[in-house]
């Protein structure tokens, strides 16, 4: 059993191959929750990584939650199981949101946390003192909701067939497209500051000349810090996401749209955000 275990282990690598880097879990821990799936369907006698189903996958997960493991650790088994079976032409047989699996945070550790305004307002003054492209890149993750490395490489907006202007996120996680309709004053005043900083400088993006992204986002992070952008504050970056989705959420937006929005492929993660 031993040696069959092994050559599933082996064979679950080397189909999943290259999609190491659009798992959002480390390559080391995305290894380790693919050789338990594949011991697992060795156990279950399945000669062939190609050859699982829906039957091992609901089976899988009904064993990780009769050994009580966290919510977290399960979502770490789903994204592999996901990776696993996207890789072999199978992504339908594993649930696309984490809650029927086992796997949501929602009631958890994981709850909505309101951004403090009136400190997200001084952050924005400082970052715009000390560069004009924090402060624009502050509008950007305020206004659209974006992560922090799209708000530093997000440049582009166009037309689309109903003649609605939209930005078009960049550097999104896991590569997942998405654009953001501009509909609201706030966005408006975003992308006209975006595209002014850019005309007046020739930059390509938010990213200073002579920085790499890396440096930019550590120079990003030390400004925020230095002007107060904290949890503890209720205004460091991440909540500005929050914010976004908990006003979308308030104007009767769906949970599946304000998912697609934030740029996350599940509804459930949405719970973290708003209630």
């Amino acid at each position: 059993m031993g040696t069959h275990i092994e050559k599933l282990q082996q064979e679950a690598r080397n189909v999943v191959g290259k999609n190491w880097s659009g798992a959002s879990l480390t390559r080391e821990k995305l290894l380790g929750n693919l050789n338990r799936i594949a011991e697992f369907a060795a156990q279950r006698g399945y000669q062939h990584m190609n050859q699982i189903g829906s039957k091992l996958v609901n089976d899988f997960f009904e064993k990780l939650n009769s050994e009580g493991l966290s919510p977290s650790t399960i979502s770490g088994y789903a994204t592999a199981m996901r990776t696993l079976a996207g890789a072999i032409g199978k992504a339908n047989i594993v649930a696309r949101d984490n809650a029927p699996l086992g796997g949501s945070r929602a009631g958890t550790r994981l709850q909505p946390k309101v951004p403090n305004v009136e400190k997200m307002l001084e952050v924005r003054q400082a970052l715009y003192e000390k560069a004009e492209w924090l402060g624009v890149a502050h509008d950007l993750r305020v206004s659209f909701g974006t992560r922090v490395k799209e708000s530093l490489l997000t440049k582009t907006t166009f037309t689309d067939t109903l003649g609605r202007t939209l930005l078009k996120i960049e550097g999104t996680k896991g590569g997942r497209p998405r654009s953001l309709t501009v509909d609201t004053p706030e966005k408006v005043a975003a992308v006209a500051a975006l595209k002014e900083y850019l005309t007046a400088t020739g930059a390509k993006s938010l990213i200073p000349a002579g920085m790499t992204l890396k440096e930019a986002y550590d120079f990003q992070r030390n400004a925020l810090h230095r002007a107060g952008a904290t949890k503890e504050n209720g205004a460091n970056a991440h909540l500005a996401r929050h914010g976004y989705a908990q006003a979308l959420k308030e104007a009767g937006v769906e949970r599946e749209a304000i998912a697609m929005d934030l740029g996350h492929g599940r509804t459930d993660v949405i719970s973290h955000y708003c209630r």
